[in-house]
């Protein structure tokens, strides 16, 4: 940023790292949210100057990366607040900060103790990952979902579009195997509709009313629509190992998860029976936090 928009908003945007493509000069701002008491600084800071200055170009995106060490109310806040900025067109990710660490080892790692098997590499990849357009159109950009909160929240969109006539007849009968679960809600979903999130190309101020309307920032079944049923890049097994690989869901099959989540994938199974075809039914649950 210029010297001159810092001085309009009054602050400088700076980030932990900054990862450009030599052959696009698309930027990646990536902040590391170790334990800080506000988590959503940052989203606020990039998001701020990205839509009063127009700092992104078509591409960028910003990553927070938190750790467990943060409270799960703020963590909840943080990836709220990521899926808000892509409802305005900001490409704007949260995704776990070494993810097989405890919120223990993160406060060890905070104070200095570095262990010797943390891969920075790693780390680094993976937001690269989930900032990476799968496709994009006119209106979309489609990326993987960048953690559970995001996940959640389409697993419940799924279940209240299926409700909508008009939007289930969009979807019919089909044919799945992999079913992921919430479980605050208790409800599952097919895994591909769950893995991927879409952020809108950057809207003119007249055209947010009716944009936000339409929930732009989790998946939708008009999008889901679009995306085809043969395309390679979303095909169904990229979208269970992207949450089973990517964001640690544990892998099941049905006669292996406990009597509480079998009596609520049978009773969601019945309730949905007109929609789906469930062939060896193989459930994908949430990690439970440590």
């Amino acid at each position: 940023m210029s010297k001159d928009a810092a001085m309009r908003l009054g602050f400088m945007p700076y980030a932990d790292v900054v990862l450009e493509e030599r052959s696009t000069s698309r930027r990646v701002w990536v902040e590391f949210e170790v334990s800080r008491a506000d988590p959503v600084a940052n989203h606020a800071k990039f998001g701020t100057s990205a839509f009063l200055e127009r700092t992104h170009r078509d591409g960028d995106a910003f990553v927070s990366m938190a750790s467990r060490h943060i409270a799960p109310g703020r963590l909840a806040l943080a990836a709220g607040t990521a899926m808000l900025m892509r409802g305005f067109g900001i490409a704007a990710f949260q995704i776990d900060l070494l993810p097989k660490f405890s919120a223990a080892d993160i406060k060890r790692l905070n104070s200095g103790r570095i262990p010797a098997e943390l891969d920075a590499r790693s780390e680094l990849e993976r937001a690269l990952r989930v900032s990476d357009a799968e496709v994009t159109d006119d209106g979309h950009r489609i990326h993987k979902v960048d953690n559970h909160f995001a996940v959640a929240v389409n697993v419940r969109q799924w279940n209240a579009e299926m409700l909508d006539l008009a939007l289930s007849s969009v979807w019919g009968r089909r044919r799945v195997s992999y079913c992921v679960y919430d479980r605050a809600s208790r409800l599952f979903a097919p895994s591909k509709f769950c893995a991927f999130v879409p952020t809108v190309q950057t809207a003119t101020a007249a055209d947010l009313p009716a944009l936000l309307a339409g929930r732009p920032a989790g998946m939708t079944m008009p999008i889901y629509a679009t995306l085809g049923e043969v395309d390679k890049r979303f095909d169904g097994a990229i979208a269970w190992k992207h949450l089973h690989q990517g964001l640690s869901y544990d892998l099941v099959k049905l006669e292996g998860a406990t009597h509480s989540i079998r009596s609520d994938f049978e009773r969601w199974r019945a309730q949905m029976a007109a929609a789906l075809d469930i062939r060896d039914p193989k459930l994908l649950l949430p990690p439970v936090r440590a």
